[in-house]
């Protein structure tokens, strides 16, 4: 074969595989990585608590949709919502940020999932009691052995689970928690 004939072969080669390779990347792209949507209710969440950083697990879409698949009871009237995580060496907070039409409506709603848990039975109801914590109305009960809060502020109902926190500590998130 001739010196010519020979870089004529390779020009070709080299145009075919990147012809290849760019209809490859142009049909078939490369999946994207989820990006978790930085939503209102994600916002409302302090950036710190009690010196642990937020972290966002889920806002918008994908959190209702995990909120809804972890509920027996309806899932209604959201228009926003996030669950966040806050973690110190042997604890961790789980906070679920829920954004409604107005406060009316989020009244409503918490107070369905008073009854709801009350309907329920177990340790939903029966160790279920309304106090003021932070001078806030706040609900509490237990499920396995781990006390949840959650509470009305305006259009939003904050749910928290502090896994290995004392009362004080307890009282200052809720506190903290768009004060």
């Amino acid at each position: 074969m001739e010196r010519a004939q020979k870089i004529l072969l390779i020009v070709f080669a080299i145009l075919l595989v990147t012809a290849s390779s760019y209809l490859a990347l142009t049909m078939f792209p490369a999946p994207k990585q989820p990006v978790v949507e930085v939503s209102a209710a994600a916002e409302i969440a302090p950036d710190v608590l009690l010196g642990m950083d937020k972290m966002v697990v889920a806002s918008g879409p994908d959190a209702l949709q995990r909120v809804k698949q972890s509920h027996v009871g309806n899932v209604e009237q959201v228009k926003d919502v996030a669950i966040v995580h806050y973690m110190k060496e042997g604890g961790m907070l789980t906070l679920w940020t829920t954004l409604y039409q107005n406060e009316t409506t989020a009244r409503i709603e918490n107070e369905k999932m008073a009854i709801g848990m009350q309907n329920w039975g177990g340790s939903w109801a029966s160790d279920l009691k309304a106090q003021t914590i932070a001078e806030k109305q706040v609900y509490q009960t237990s499920s396995d052995n781990l006390s949840h809060y959650f509470w009305v502020d305006c259009d939003w109902i904050f749910y928290i689970v502090p896994h290995n926190f004392t009362q004080e500590e307890t009282a200052e998130i809720i506190c903290t928690i768009r004060s």
